[in-house]
């Protein structure tokens, strides 16, 4: 067996030498196969295995408030077939769909589109859309901080093993968020405190807090050490929390850059054979090596968080400004922001929180186009910058929350119907469209609309009736903690949502 050539680094200097490996090796862009062979010249066959075993996975959680409707973003299948027939208006019982029949456009996986959502055609394949959740339980026309999918079990009363779930939240006021008390974590900072596990000193992950008013959204470490999500109250604590920074990831001496130049090289095609790589991951590895040749040492990495022109433009454009007078940041910017810090490994766990004021027995042209624009842009943006670093997707996942439901205008935003979306989207996910919404009578003046919730296969058959047939929190809990490598004990260790099963239409 040749031994691994961290024994031709001195003794004093090899731990400091596999740190500065792992954080090179684990890096989004570093092919699998490079990867691979790489810690089995470096360090042995057992640690990379080991190492594959422990790869960073990112995470960023888009918290949606105020009845967010994406009616013009994915438009259930049935109200997309029969569009022709039915009656459109921003009230009552109209349908919110300002669209014609023959400008929405049909995809696979049972996704319809409106013009304001073509920018996602693209990436169907990894997104995945379920409407019929568990609805959010607010006093005030549902508004809730804390919502039934991202910490499922949660009550008004502290029963036993449940904590206060609103005790981080900077100005936290009851008004339209409420007193909810839970035993589960909430989604990131759960994965927050897992990556830490894993990397003991990244950075600390973070939420925005850049709601236009005094709603906000409750993000809970269930007693969990070192898990709490940085909270960001303004622009520049985001910019005094991750200051520009120059970090050298560079090997340290000449000799260390020698011993991993050395690794690269001896990665011959008998390796790629051996560990079951294809044809291909010879001639890309080759193309690696070409690119890194002078790299390893002394380059550093440079995180600077204020847009360049050019960022701006990309980032902005057609997306409309926060609606509300206390404007704090724009979801562009946020999104921006999310890339920048886990593009470069900076942080793993970023929250998004936004809001479109609240809209409660209307739901006109404008408010529909905003919203759309609002989400399905900075959504593409970020799938499209991600997939554009090779090996960050297969590592990402965006969870999309509609953090109050989306009651229908007739129900002035109470009541037991109406859609709670989730949006799940990353390279290990199967997308797709999974339920649908139905008329169930004609009003004369618009309709009244049946619900249908996924089966088993993600079929839309299971009839929603109120509360019943709506998808359990626990399962889009445990379809995210899956999807995000976290281990199945820990999810199991909390009492609501354990032996709960993902959604595994959801999941490639």
């Amino acid at each position: 067996m040749k031994k691994p050539r961290i024994l031709d680094i001195a003794p004093t200097r090899r731990r400091a030498f596999m740190k500065l490996c792992a954080g090179v090796l684990a890096a989004p862009a570093v092919p699998a196969a490079v990867r691979f062979a790489l810690n089995e010249e470096l360090f042995g066959e057992a640690h990379a295995f080991t190492a594959e075993q422990s790869l960073p996975t990112y995470f960023i959680e888009m918290n949606l408030r105020d009845q967010w409707d994406f009616g013009h973003v994915f438009v259930p299948p049935s109200i997309a077939q029969n569009a022709a027939n039915l009656m459109r208006g921003g009230s009552g019982d109209a349908l919110s769909l300002f669209f014609t029949a023959d400008q929405i456009t049909a995809h696979d996986r049972n996704f319809y589109l409106t013009p304001d959502s073509q920018v996602l055609v693209p990436h169907l394949d990894n997104i995945a859309v379920v409407e019929t959740n568990a609805l959010c339980e607010g006093a005030i026309h549902g508004h809730e901080s804390a919502n039934p999918m991202r910490s499922p079990g949660r009550t008004k009363t502290q029963a036993a093993g449940k904590q206060p779930m609103w005790m981080g939240e900077p100005g936290y006021e009851e008004q339209g968020n409420d007193f909810w008390y839970s035993s589960t974590p909430t989604p990131a900072t759960l994965h927050n405190y897992w990556q830490k596990q894993l990397t003991p000193d990244v950075a600390n992950g973070i939420t925005m807090k850049f709601i236009s008013r005094f709603h906000t959204i409750s993000h809970f470490a269930a007693g969990l050490t070192n898990a709490e999500l940085t909270r960001i109250q303004s622009v520049q604590m985001l910019f005094d929390t991750f200051p520009t920074s120059v970090e050298d990831l560079a090997i340290a001496t000449p000799e260390e850059a020698a011993v991993f130049a050395a690794a690269l090289k001896r990665a011959d095609g008998g390796f790629f054979k051996r560990h079951g790589f294809d044809a291909t991951a010879r001639m890309h590895h080759e193309a690696h090596l070409a690119a890194a040749e002078g790299k390893w040492y002394h380059v550093p990495k440079v995180v600077d968080l204020p847009f360049t022109p050019d960022e701006i433009a990309y980032w902005q454009t057609g997306v409309p400004d926060q609606v509300g007078d206390n404007k704090k940041a724009n979801i562009w910017e946020q999104a921006g922001w999310a890339f920048k810090l886990l593009s470069n490994d900076v942080t793993r766990t970023v929250s998004l929180e936004f809001d479109y004021l609240d809209v409660h027995d209307s739901r006109e042209e404008s408010v529909m186009k905003t919203m759309a624009a609002q989400s399905a842009l900075p959504l593409a943006r970020l799938i499209e910058s991600i997939k554009a670093i090779p090996g960050m997707w297969e590592r990402t996942v965006i969870a999309v929350y509609s953090a109050d439901g989306g009651r229908s205008p007739s129900a002035n935003s109470y009541g037991n119907e109406g859609k709670s979306s989730f949006v799940l989207a990353g390279g290990r996910i199967n997308g797709g469209y999974f339920g649908d919404v139905r008329v169930a009578s004609n009003t004369g003046s618009g309709h009244t609309w049946s619900y249908f919730s996924p089966d088993e296969s993600g079929a839309p058959v299971v009839p929603v009736s109120g509360p019943d047939g709506r998808l359990s929190g626990a399962r889009s809990w445990r379809t995210v903690m899956r999807a995000l490598d976290i281990p199945d004990d820990i999810a199991d260790s909390y009492p609501d949502v354990a032996g709960q099963q993902p959604m595994s239409f959801m999941l490639a």
